[in-house]
């Protein structure tokens, strides 16, 4: 029997279900509403350790995953995925939170810095920095010292509606990313 001490994947799966709804679970947040506007699921892919959603349009094939290891460690799971599939790095986008950016603001970037986000560091380390990024500010908190905390906590209500037209945009104009679209997708959601 199998229990949750012998279990690689359970503080993880602990860990994500905890903090789903926390700023710094907007890309998570943001994948879920996707997969949802691409009438597909998902599954769980233990070897690429993630979860795993697959659609198709106009003949491309889309693949949404949601790594299930820690933040620090997602480059393990976008590794496996873009060798496995032989992706390009211009068909990467990676959803993430930004601190550096107001509540709700969406910015598109090929490459760049991290600005400390762990899992940008650990994807970073596994596939390059010259992936496209979709970065959905969630603000800073006044104090420094309180990082952490903030990151981890819940949208109070003014910023939870903010955040949900931020991930509507996203997730109306996607396709426009998918057509290579780029300056079109930032003028509809910047």
């Amino acid at each position: 029997m199998k229990s949750f001490f012998s279990d690689p994947d359970y503080w993880s799966r602990k860990s994500r279900q905890e903090y789903s709804h926390t700023r710094h679970n907007i890309g998570f947040i943001t994948i879920d509403e996707l997969v949802r506007e691409y009438e597909t699921s998902f599954t769980m892919e233990k070897k690429f350790h993630c979860e795993m959603g697959k659609a198709n349009r106009k003949k491309q094939k889309i693949i949404f995953i949601k790594p299930t290891t820690f933040m620090n460690l997602s480059g393990t799971s976008a590794l496996s995925v873009k060798t496995y599939y032989n992706i390009s790095l211009k068909n990467i986008f990676v959803i993430h939170d930004d601190i550096d950016l107001d509540v709700g603001r969406i910015k598109i970037k090929t490459g760049g810095g991290n600005g400390g986000h762990n899992g940008l560091k650990s994807i970073d380390r596994g596939i390059s920095p010259m992936y496209n990024r979709i970065r959905i500010g969630i603000g800073r908190p006044s104090n420094k010292y309180e990082i952490s905390n903030y990151v981890l906590s819940n949208f109070d209500k003014s910023e939870y509606e903010i955040m949900k037209q931020a991930v509507d945009k996203i997730t109306a104009n996607f396709h426009l990313l998918l057509d290579c679209k780029f300056d079109q997708f930032r003028n509809k959601v910047v």
